[in-house]
């Protein structure tokens, strides 16, 4: 209503509700002091009318409202002017404002032409005074606004569902359990029942999942699928989504509908025994490929799916799609790396195994020739001598990299043992330094070690000597023609063992990667190996609950210093 009216109104309702409408009804209405100029002004139907409800007099407003002369109104009862809908109500109404002398007010709704209208009455000094507005337009805002608001309501819901859905899902990377968790969250929000079916490389088609409301229904839907079973060439249903990869939505199945789509009538009186009423498939569809069907069946009649339930669907089953695409890729990887430790583990041990043999062989060799029978001076001995040398450091140079290969099968598969007891770190390093003389006399590197008192503790002889075998050979490696230092030493809680060279060096950036695995940081045409030396030194350094620091820089060589509590971890 606008300002002129509702200016207008205020002054009626204060004329009709003080003593204007006393002053206003207190003559006749036919005759001289009835203030007829405000009434003919009034944009609102007015009529004036004796307590038995003829009619004296009505505005302009009231004769274009019922397309007539004023003339024709006046003298009629009036409930007799108004539409046949409203006319009993209008007649009561007007009946208890005559008597009581209450005013009242109401709506009706002309449903023919969509049209409202709100009808007012007042009683003073011996009339009845009706007024009748129409108010479509804001009854159709009203509706437009309540559905924008019903509608950002139900957008907040499906929101809020598919965060749900979506945290759910991702909860897990196992195929059958995603999709049993989808079917289970999507009853009863969504759906009476809900179900996932695959496809199959054979052509068949699995249910993997189900859930409704009714727990009676999941069996009897898997007997139903069992003597029906799904086939991908079906003009409908289950079978045309997987094949088409299009969704399936029918608002309201009807038996008739049902009738006309089943021929066989045993099949068709088993599926009426579902109580299907309304369905919804939509297709899993990840990177163009259809991994299966999400199906929301309504079987209790009382719920209406609109396409905001298709949208809400769609949607979850891009999320369910995206999850099943994960977990299967998480599978492959998963197989891929078991298949490489397994293929690490078979290599290894193959290698291994004529490496021993060869070994030995060598060594026999070597020493048949260093025995005391041999000629002092044969150099067909010298030469053979040497190549034997060579041979066996090259061997040497082999076992450690099966060993290493070995040790990724062992670490990845989560098999590295301690066998700890007690040692002396700094006893075990006088010990082992001297036989890497050889190695290093050949690299011109002058080793100098400083071991001063015991470091005890309780850790893995095999792994420390691995350990230790790691960085001398790396130092060498790497800083061939430049002095190595070595030293021990132990604190009440730790010891520790640092191992610098004066080679190379590595550059700050890249030393965060010097422990990954397969990482080599220098060129592979200078220096040989791997790169899973010091990966393997870190994780035997985890195993024993210690660290592993370096500190290095480009040209000023490198300090690896490995740090060991003297208890093991609890």
């Amino acid at each position: 209503m606008g300002a002129l009216t509702r200016i207008r109104t205020e002054r009626v309702d204060h004329h009709l509700t003080g003593q204007g409408f006393a002053n206003a009804a207190a003559s006749p209405v036919d005759v001289e002091g009835l203030d007829t100029v405000l009434w003919d002004q009034f944009p609102e139907s007015v009529a004036v009318c004796a307590t038995d409800g003829s009619c004296l007099y009505a505005n302009p407003s009231m004769e274009r409202a019922f397309g007539g002369p004023r003339a024709e109104l006046l003298g009629r009862s009036l409930w007799e002017l108004y539409p046949q809908v409203v006319r009993e109500q209008l007649q009561a109404r007007f009946q208890r404002v005559a008597a009581a002398g209450e005013p009242e007010a109401f709506e009706w709704h002309f449903a023919s032409e969509d049209r409202w209208f709100v009808l007012r009455l007042f009683r003073g000094h011996g009339r009845v005074y009706v007024f009748s507005r129409e108010n479509t337009a804001e009854k159709k805002q009203e509706a437009i606004l309540r559905g924008l608001y019903d509608e950002t309501r139900r957008a907040q819901r499906h929101a809020a569902f598919l965060a749900q859905a979506s945290e759910v899902m991702t909860s897990s990377l196992e195929h059958d359990e995603i999709l049993q968790r989808l079917t289970s969250l999507a009853v009863p929000p969504l759906a009476d029942g809900c179900s996932v079916d695959v496809p199959l490389p054979d052509g068949s088609v699995r249910r993997v999942a189900m859930a409704h409301v009714r727990p009676e229904l999941v069996e009897r839907t898997r007997a139903y699928h069992e003597r029906y079973p799904i086939r991908m060439d079906d003009a409908h249903g289950v079978g045309k989504v997987l094949r088409t990869g299009a969704t399936e939505f029918v608002a309201e199945l009807r038996p008739e509908a049902l009738a006309q789509g089943i021929a066989d009538e045993a099949r068709r009186r088993a599926t009426q025994e579902l109580g299907l009423t309304a369905y919804i498939i939509v297709p899993l569809m990840s990177r163009g490929q259809v991994l299966g069907a999400l199906s929301l069946v309504n079987t209790e009649g009382g719920r209406r799916y609109t396409q905001a339930d298709v949208r809400l669907a769609e949607d979850l089953a891009r999320r369910a799609a995206t999850s099943l695409d994960n977990g299967r890729l998480y599978t492959e990887a998963q197989e891929a790396v078991r298949a490489r430790d397994s293929f690490l583990s078979v290599a290894s041990h193959e290698l291994n195994t004529p490496l021993t043999s060869l070994t030995l062989n060598v060594q026999a060799l070597r020493r048949q020739l260093e025995s005391p029978r041999a000629s002092p001076g044969d150099v067909a001995s010298e030469s053979v001598s040497n190549k034997v040398m060579a041979v066996q450091r090259q061997l040497s140079r082999l076992s450690s990299l099966v060993r290493e290969l070995l040790d990724v099968s062992r670490i990845t598969a989560g098999k590295l043992r301690l066998e700890r007891e007690e040692l002396d770190l700094a006893a075990l390093t006088r010990e082992l330094v001297p036989r890497y003389a050889e190695e290093l006399s050949r690299a011109g590197c002058l080793l100098r070690l400083e071991a001063p008192g015991p470091a005890t503790g309780s850790w893995d002889r095999l792994r420390v000597e691995q350990v230790l075998q790691n960085l001398l050979s790396n130092a060498i490696k790497y800083g061939r023609g430049h002095p190595i230092e070595v030293s021990v030493g132990a604190d009440a809680e730790r010891a520790w063992l640092s191992v610098r060279d004066e080679g190379v060096g590595i550059a700050l950036e890249a030393q965060p990667r010097l422990f990954h695995r397969f990482e080599r940081l220098a060129s592979e045409r200078h220096y040989g190996g791997l790169g899973l030396g010091l990966w393997i030194v870190r994780q035997i350094v985890d195993a024993m609950g210690g660290r592993i620091l370096v500190r290095s820089a480009p040209g000023q060589g490198s300090t690896f210093t490995v740090e060991l509590p003297r208890l093991p971890p609890e």
